[in-house]
């Protein structure tokens, strides 16, 4: 097992700048560093993973702080609690569709902990500066309709009530590995395109954690909110889109995928399907969801020969990328 730990090093302002929103991105137009080009690469040695797992928190203040981590090679998991940032998502009313999150940048996200949201770094930072748009969050929740006289819902209603709330994001939690792109090695920069969002108030989250390595990934899944799939007046009701489809390739960094999702979709959650264990008396066996990875997006990828061929991209949860999440 790895620990984690992490030491506050610095203080400084930063107020928040505006970077390009998703929206406003060449959606997968550069070369994208994937499996077969970083394989060419030497592996990472302990100080650079050290130095690329840092982060920055970015207040609700505006006030950015500077974390350095260490990795302690140990039987045991240590963990520490994390700290919060400002944003506005969306949900449906059904889990685990209602733990996707709509962020005003243009991206989506999803909810891995009560008061946490994971989603892709570039829609927070653009490796530059901080995304103006990201600071918010809507909240979509859906009510049954009722009678005006007696408060209940009529017999044979089928329509739904769509009510808005903003939740607060108070801290946000970006890699150095993705902000000191002009430092990062090629091979690491785009293994690290994830952030934490923390939440004012606490909602119901999936499972979150590493996939198991027995075997390899057959088929993932993710609920986003798709702009080309999704209805979007402004924050007000949209759908979320579902889509799963199998894995055509995979590292330990990196998933490569062909599900039909567009700009909107890039920040979501992927997530597995794991069958648990048979329970006793009789009791059968239960499926679990657990987000393993990131959404980063559709990207232009290199492969052999120099060639280049387009994918989606997912950004892999690693043993250490959790640990670190999780600090």
């Amino acid at each position: 097992a790895v620990t984690v730990s992490a030491d506050l090093m610095m203080n400084k302002s930063s107020p928040l700048s505006k970077g390009k929103q998703e929206n406003e991105r060449s959606w997968g137009s550069e070369v994208f560093c994937g499996i077969e080009c970083q394989s060419t690469f030497p592996p990472l040695d302990q100080t650079t993973q050290e130095r690329i797992l840092g982060y920055e928190t970015l207040h609700e203040s505006g006030a950015c702080t500077h974390n350095d981590v260490s990795l302690h090679w140990i039987n045991k998991t240590v963990t520490q609690q994390m700290t919060p940032f400002y944003l506005v998502f969306s949900v449906y009313h059904h889990f685990p569709f209602s733990t996707a999150v709509r962020i005003s940048a243009g991206c989506s996200g999803v909810l891995v902990s009560p008061k946490h949201v994971l989603t892709a770094a570039h829609c927070i930072h653009d490796g530059m500066e901080y995304i103006e748009g990201a600071r918010k969050l809507s909240w979509a929740v859906k009510a049954k309709d009722k009678d005006k006289e007696g408060g209940k819902k009529k017999r044979g209603a089928t329509g739904l009530l769509t009510r808005m709330r903003v939740s607060i994001v108070i801290v946000t939690f970006v890699l150095v590995g993705w902000i000191d792109t002009n430092t990062s090695p090629v091979s690491s920069f785009s293994d690290y395109d994830y952030a934490l969002l923390e939440l004012k108030h606490m909602e119901k989250h999936m499972d979150f954690g590493v996939a198991p390595s027995s075997a390899p990934l057959g088929q993932v899944h993710f609920s986003s909110h798709d702009i080309n799939k999704s209805l979007l007046d402004g924050f007000r009701e949209k759908n979320v889109v579902y889509c799963f489809c199998s894995v055509t390739k995979e590292s330990d960094d990196l998933i490569y995928q062909h599900c039909d999702a567009q700009r909107g979709a890039t920040g979501a959650g992927i997530y597995i399907r794991l069958r648990q264990e048979e329970r006793g008396n009789g009791r059968k066996a239960k499926w679990q969801r657990r987000v393993i990875g990131v959404f980063s997006g559709h990207q232009w990828v290199q492969v052999e020969e120099g060639k280049n061929r387009d994918y989606n991209v997912a950004v892999r949860i690693t043993l250490i990328k959790y640990a670190q999440i999780c600090l």
